[in-house]
């Protein structure tokens, strides 16, 4: 049996993935990758991660319906993504995406503020120990 930590760059409260949804993904890889140097790499069918040398960075997605304007999307790592859900609904927020698992990564949800602000969740899976 093999030892899992916790992933030590997303720790609850901080920021800690951003991802871009756009309505022109070819065109976004180009900027992004002109601009700051970045390479790409697929990520699953529908999914593209930004990389620096070392490590990603980002993530770069199709808009999934028509009318989503492209935008930076954040996300804050939580201890319990359907948790933090529920209580952004008790403090006047909503539901854009219900929670949802991502094979080998972990759980998220999107959710936007009583302000029309949208904000992601994460729970990342933990790391497997070195």
């Amino acid at each position: 049996m093999s030892e899992e930590t916790s992933n030590p760059c997303t720790k609850p409260g901080e920021f800690s993935w951003n991802e871009l949804v756009t309505t022109d993904v070819e065109g976004a890889k180009a900027f992004y990758t002109s601009l700051f140097g970045w390479t790409t790499a697929p990520f699953g069918e529908h999914y593209t991660l930004f990389n620096n040398p070392d490590r990603s960075v980002a993530g770069l997605m199709q808009a999934p319906s028509p009318g989503i304007p492209a935008g930076w999307l954040s996300y804050i790592t939580v201890e319990d993504v359907d948790a933090s859900a529920a209580k952004a609904v008790e403090l006047g927020g909503t539901i854009r995406v219900p929670a949802f698992d991502i094979p080998e990564v972990g759980r998220i949800a999107i959710l936007v503020d009583p302000q029309g602000a949208a904000i992601g969740i994460f729970k990342p899976l933990p790391m497997p120990a070195a």
